[in-house]
């Protein structure tokens, strides 16, 4: 098999992998089984990007924490496996930024998780396109800011990071996994939306686009809130992507979507209702995020509560996770909002935006009636 078959055969797995992973993780859920998580093996990053809700230098990380080791990783990883984690996120920060990185990488590769991999690519060389090739990723998710050097330099401060992005993707390009190029939009880059696609579209089909960024956390810092776009801003790129999908789907692909979202899903209970209550999705149900510095969250989104799997063992970290969010409710305000049921009404979010899962975010607020104007326009 060559390696064009080898990574159409892979695109195939992976595919297939999407349709059943939601399904799967709702049956995990029902029997409380950590079926995914993330592994956020360092907060550092190599760019310095204006709306980065994670990245720290040393001397942050040093009043915070400590980054664990690989040997920490490692034994922790062999614990997840026996607990029923099969997909696991390695993310960051900058994950290639580590030393030991291909340490970790081979041994979490070996364990046979279905790994996916956050990074953004200015760091590929060729020895991690030797490591990925030998153990490639099911999936690598590339993050690319802008579509020219002037660009990289306002969001990232380095324009040479353009350039080596573009060359780390076509690094990746050679790897048999699934490649997609992701683009989080701030005023500073949302007039490249047509360029930016064409530049994956190169690489990859896959392109996704982030509009919402929130504000930094866990000790990071960042000016999200001089940056980031307006709810009218935000649903006119969501909108203008749609609208290009949309001109190049032919009928009997939309079709296909109609029913899968209708038809193929409609009698499964995805375990979103399940406890706690205010967690209106599979976290700390049956997806976890641990943190560099050792913190079991729900997400990556959450700041606290949290458990400490390094200490006490991952399946009690886990088993006592969903108990901490027990008590906690959305605030008496969002209850009685007119919109309550187009909100997502996200507790991590709220958190990120307030400090408190107590208080409203006039933001958010925005955000959701600007998504129900549209709606009620476009009907």
């Amino acid at each position: 098999m060559n390696t064009v078959e080898i990574k159409n055969d892979k695109n195939r797995l992976a595919e297939l992998w999407e349709k059943t992973e939601k399904t799967f993780a709702a049956k995990a859920a029902q029997k409380h089984i950590p079926l995914g998580g993330s592994f956020e093996l360092t907060p550092r990053c190599n760019l310095r990007c204006k709306m980065c809700y994670i990245r720290m230098d040393k001397w942050q990380m040093d009043q915070i924490g400590r980054e664990r080791t690989a040997k920490e990783w490692i034994a922790l990883a062999k614990e997840a496996v026996e607990a029923g984690t099969l997909n696991l996120l390695i993310t960051g920060g900058e994950p290639l930024i580590r030393d030991d990185f291909e340490e970790i990488y081979t041994a979490l590769s070996k364990m046979g998780f279905i790994i996916s991999l956050n990074t953004n690519a200015t760091l590929m060389n060729p020895e991690y396109l030797k490591l990925f090739k030998k153990y490639p990723p099911t999936a690598t998710n590339v993050t690319l800011y802008g579509a020219s050097p002037e660009t990289y330099k306002k969001i990232c401060g380095n324009p040479d990071g353009f350039y080596k992005t573009i060359r780390g993707i076509e690094m990746l390009s050679q790897v048999s996994t699934v490649l997609e190029v992701r683009t989080t939009y701030i005023k500073d880059n949302m007039h490249e939306l047509d360029e930016l696609r064409r530049i994956a579209n190169r690489y990859t089909k896959r392109f996704a686009i982030n509009v919402m960024v929130n504000k930094a956390i866990r000790g990071a810092k960042s000016d999200v809130e001089k940056c980031r776009l307006s709810p009218a801003e935000m649903y006119k790129i969501v909108d203008a992507n749609l609208d290009y999908y949309r001109t190049i789907n032919n009928e009997a692909e939309e079709a296909m979507e109609r029913n899968m979202e209708t038809d193929f899903h409609k009698d499964i209970d995805y375990g979103f209702d399940l406890p706690p209550k205010i967690l209106t999705c599979l976290a700390a149900k049956s997806m976890y995020w641990i943190t560099w510095d050792g913190k079991m969250l729900p997400c990556g989104s959450f700041s606290s509560p949290y458990t400490l799997p390094f200490e006490e063992g991952f399946k009690a970290a886990w088993d006592l996770l969903p108990h901490l969010f027990e008590n906690i409710d959305m605030p008496k305000e969002c209850k009685e909002c007119e919109y309550v049921n187009s909100c997502s009404n996200c507790p991590a979010i709220l958190q990120t935006e307030t400090g408190s899962f107590d208080k409203i975010s006039p933001y958010i607020c925005s955000v959701t009636k600007e998504k129900t104007r549209r709606h009620v326009v476009q009907k």
